[in-house]
């Protein structure tokens, strides 16, 4: 039997580019957040208190990792070419893995630190870090709201929620701190903060690389589920088999298929077509299905 190797649906998304929206956020909010750390940073070097001086590294460092972000938006916006075939788009894949290992980094550089600072603990001013960390509550949680519509769909901005969404946590925790501190004396509270603020770097950074080296491994993307995809292709008019099936990220945003379906009748090659390309997207989120038809049971020689 001959096989049709013309029959490929590609989806091509025609609405309102989301990614414009997303560029226009991570703007805001690097805005925002350099000003924040900046005011932070210069507060803990006057007061000398390691909490704010811990949190406002781990704010530039998240500023960091939403410059990372809106490159990758960047790269992922730009057209195919002769060269890349595929576009820039699975570059947001090795930069949401490039802001985890930093982010590790700066959680270490932190920790050690905080463990010094606890053996001997200083006098800070608790009610400067007070007013400093709520204000960091606000910002945080303004960045956090930003990101809260692209969280599902992007790898990175999802990065960029969870992380903001921790500093907002952290700073309430620096202001409670900052209340104990000012009414108790209790000053190894100030690096016991900073420890605190590393290991929430940690625990919202070891997620986001273990998901980064999954679809750096061309792993399928967490929310798809193989085996009901293949049960959708499988319940299609005429289809009899269905075998070469992958599903991979093309960038942390756009899910790509690709699959060889055994039919009944050549026939059958545009209404299954048109049905895949209509579907996926809707059902699974893949939003560049490849699909080739072969009639009969005969083995694809490509395969």
């Amino acid at each position: 039997m001959a096989h049709s190797h013309n029959g490929h649906s590609h989806n091509h998304d025609i609405s309102p580019d989301p990614e414009k929206g997303a560029s226009f956020r991570l703007w805001l909010g690097i805005l925002l957040n350099v000003g924040f750390a900046t005011a932070e940073l210069a507060a803990g070097f006057l007061t000398d208190s390691l909490a704010l001086i811990a949190d406002a590294g781990h704010n530039f460092s998240d500023v960091m990792g939403l410059i990372l972000a809106l490159i990758a938006v960047h790269l992922g916006r730009q057209a195919s070419s002769d060269r890349y075939t595929y576009g820039k788009g699975r570059a947001s894949i090795q930069i949401s893995l490039l802001n985890s290992v930093l982010l590790l980094g700066a959680a270490g550089a932190i920790a050690v630190e905080a463990i010094q600072r606890l053996q001997t603990p200083g006098s800070v001013p608790g009610m400067t870090i007070v007013y400093i960390a709520a204000l960091g509550v606000l910002i945080n949680g303004l960045t956090t709201a930003l990101y809260w519509q692209d969280r599902k769909e992007d790898l990175n901005m999802r990065g960029a929620f969870l992380h903001m969404a921790a500093d907002a946590l952290v700073s309430l925790s620096v202001v409670v701190g900052g209340l104990l501190m000012q009414y108790t004396g209790a000053y190894w509270i100030d690096p016991v903060l900073s420890l605190l603020v590393a290991a929430v770097i940690v625990w919202s950074t070891l997620q986001l690389l273990l998901q980064s080296l999954r679809l750096s491994l061309d792993a399928v993307p967490e929310g798809i589920d193989l085996a009901k995809v293949r049960s959708y292709l499988m319940d299609l008019p005429g289809v009899k088999d269905v075998h070469d099936l992958h599903v991979w990220a093309m960038s942390t945003r756009r899910t790509a298929l690709s699959a060889h379906l055994v039919v009944d009748s050549l026939q059958r090659n545009e209404g299954l077509l048109s049905s895949i390309k209509h579907e996926m997207p809707e059902r699974f989120g893949i939003g560049h299905p490849t699909i080739q038809i072969e009639e009969g049971r005969q083995d694809c020689p490509e395969c």
